[in-house]
């Protein structure tokens, strides 16, 4: 096989199995941005509340994550100890640059 027909093929590989890889994810993920909140729990069934606290956590080029999203440390930075739900936004720009922000409603 010529040299040019086998860059071809493995190039089309190459797109397909990339293309392939972010079919279905837990969270939904835009090829160039993503900006969504999604329902993580519900502590009880009281959906009142008085206090809202966040905690974040960074990611640069998938290869460097630094920071604390769990829902202990947005209690913890808010003074919440009854939670009535929480929620989990993503913001991510072509996978360079992520930001992942869980907030927690409560009392």
């Amino acid at each position: 096989m010529k040299s040019w027909k086998k860059a071809v093929i493995y190039s089309l590989a190459l797109a397909a199995s990339v293309l392939a890889t972010g079919c279905a994810t837990p969270v939904p993920m835009g090829l160039i941005y993503t900006k969504v909140t999604l329902p993580v729990t519900v502590g009880n069934s009281d959906l009142q509340y008085s206090k809202t606290g966040t905690a974040k956590c960074y990611s640069v080029l998938g290869i460097i994550a630094n920071g604390d999203a769990s829902i202990n440390a947005a209690c913890h930075n808010s003074g919440i100890t009854k939670v009535s739900w929480v929620s989990y936004s993503v913001d991510n720009i072509l996978g360079a640059y992520g930001v992942y922000t869980t907030t927690v409603y409560g009392d």
